[in-house]
């Protein structure tokens, strides 16, 4: 019997990592098919082929491109998040922290521009109820992976008791969206680091003043 069931346990252990093996050279493919096509241009059978399955096999993975597009969003998060969490723990004085933050969320648009387009792309494009379009799981754990980014800087702010819960929000909103709108109107242009520059100079002026 104990070996029956621990051939049960192996059978189902290896079928375990086989199916994860799978979902992530699907991931893979729906990554280089979202890099060359975007998400509007990306199909599922075009995924498919690229994995090198039936299109049957990955519907049995991922419900449509929607799905496959909001694990990209995820890990692109989780890439930010870690960069951030690491500058965060610097020592230093607020100040130097927070432009080291922002020197981190520009080195990520340099380094993972693909990354940055497709996290970029749903708030851009679908300002308002975008959300519908994808399964509700995966829209709140995309949703805590950018409060966790939030919540980086919201610490920063915290530690020199910078205005009201209220006004942090506003402060981490307006300053996201600055961040990313430098980025995408200016990344391929030149002179892209002395617009950056001058963007991180006004954000610390107007977050720290003259400390």
């Amino acid at each position: 019997m104990t070996v029956i069931l621990e051939q049960a346990m192996g059978t189902a252990e290896r079928r375990r990592r086989e199916a994860e093996h799978r979902r992530q050279s699907i991931l893979a493919a729906a990554r280089r098919v979202f890099w060359q096509q975007g998400y509007s241009g990306a199909t599922m059978p075009q995924i498919a082929a690229e994995a090198e399955l039936a299109p049957g096999t990955l519907y049995l993975y991922f419900p449509g491109k929607d799905a496959l597009y909001v694990e990209l969003l995820v890990e692109g998060y989780d890439l930010l998040l870690g960069r951030l969490e690491k500058t965060a723990k610097q020592e230093g004085a607020p100040s130097e922290v927070g432009s080291s933050l922002i020197d981190t969320f520009f080195g990520f648009a340099r380094d993972f521009p693909e990354y940055f387009d497709i996290m970029f792309f749903v708030l851009q494009r679908e300002q308002g109820g975008w959300e519908a379009n994808f399964p509700a799981e995966q829209v709140e754990r995309l949703e805590a992976r950018e409060a966790a980014c939030r919540r980086v800087v919201a610490a920063m702010l915290d530690r020199i008791g910078y205005g009201t819960p209220e006004a942090r929000e506003a402060v981490m909103s307006a300053v996201w969206s600055m961040l990313a709108g430098v980025v995408f109107y200016w990344r391929n242009r030149e002179g892209f680091d002395a617009v950056a520059g001058e963007a991180k100079t006004l954000l610390l002026r107007a977050v720290f003043g003259g400390k």
